[in-house]
């Protein structure tokens, strides 16, 4: 029940956020509920258990997310690396492709979106994207510490987005990820039928 009433809270902040009327880190309902449901695993685990947990970069990251300027929701990273401290890990998984499957808001589809293929723009200096391609690695599976990356003479990252499906995160790259895998191409699941 619990579960049901956080969707159904999530779907009203949604609708709520796209159509302009949406609540400062409203989306949070969300990813509250997903970090208590790992701490509720966790707590029933045996003792010095761990938790491999799979989610969006979106999800796991542990800086605030801000969409179109306003803080848009804290997400579930945040709060696991407020529980769990040091002993909580990101890796991000990105790609360096031209393009990506991509939702767009659709009214009538059963789950209130589709899937279509996006071009992207090449990626922009400072990204995570951009930094592999410069390196020549946009055509290598990679595995990148980011814990020791460079920083500006002000102490500032020098990574400051990562592509999130056909948009940039502008976040502080080295505080919201530990690590990030980048991939040469994505596909979309075509028995996904939607």
């Amino acid at each position: 029940m619990e579960a049901a009433c956080h969707t159904d809270y999530m779907f009203q902040a949604m609708h709520a956020l796209l159509s302009g009327r949406g609540l400062t880190a409203d989306l949070s309902v969300r990813e509250i509920y997903m970090a208590e449901s790992v701490r509720w695993h966790l707590e029933r685990a045996e003792p010095g258990a761990r938790i491999v947990l799979a989610a969006h970069n979106s999800h796991i990251h542990k800086t605030e997310m801000k969409l179109g300027g306003g803080l848009t929701a804290l997400p579930m990273g945040r709060h696991l690396q407020r529980m769990l401290g040091q002993d909580y890990r990101t890796v991000a998984l990105v790609h360096t492709a031209d393009h990506v499957p991509e939702m767009y808001p659709d009214q009538s589809a059963a789950v209130g979106f589709t899937l279509a293929e996006a071009r992207l723009e090449p990626a922009e200096p400072g990204s995570v994207e951009g930094a592999l391609t410069d390196a020549g690695l946009a055509d290598r599976i990679t595995l990148t510490d980011l814990r020791h990356t460079p920083r500006d003479a002000q102490g500032a990252p020098l990574l400051h987005s990562i592509r999130s499906q056909s948009s940039s995160l502008s976040t502080r790259v080295p505080e919201a990820f530990d690590a990030v895998i980048a991939v040469p191409t994505v596909t979309r699941d075509r028995t996904v039928r939607f």
